[in-house]
């Protein structure tokens, strides 16, 4: 269970990452190929800011997945950002602020980690 764990951690970590840089170096491209249209420049500076943050914490969640029990407040970190990451997809689309097939690939991606977090958490041994 706790390989799972690790696994699924560095997985999400990685495709974070990988976002981040897309958000930092082509933004424009990254708008474009969900279906966005192109917006003022200072969107661009709002998404580099948004990369740089997901980048700094999944360094840090692919730090913790060499131990998730040592590093429990990672994986709790994880488990809510997929959640609220989730949660603000869903609002978003039901809003009418965007449509499934810009915001389909992220509710799904933040859905099945959410639910692999949750299966995975280390709940007797995170008590001890």
């Amino acid at each position: 269970m706790i390989k799972g764990l690790k696994v699924a951690m560095i997985v999400y970590a990685a495709i974070g990452i990988l976002f981040g840089l897309g958000y930092i170096f082509i933004p424009e491209q990254l708008g474009t190929m969900f279906g966005y249209e192109e917006g003022p420049a200072y969107v661009a500076a709002f998404a580099a800011t948004i990369g740089v943050c997901l980048i700094s914490a999944c360094v840090f969640l692919i730090i913790a997945a060499r131990d998730p029990l040592r590093n429990i407040l990672w994986v709790k970190y994880a488990i809510l950002f997929a959640i609220l990451s989730l949660a603000a997809e869903l609002y978003s689309t039901i809003r009418g602020y965007i449509d499934f097939s810009q915001s389909g690939m992220a509710i799904i991606i933040h859905a099945v980690f959410a639910v692999a977090f949750l299966a995975l958490y280390p709940w007797r041994a995170a008590r001890e």
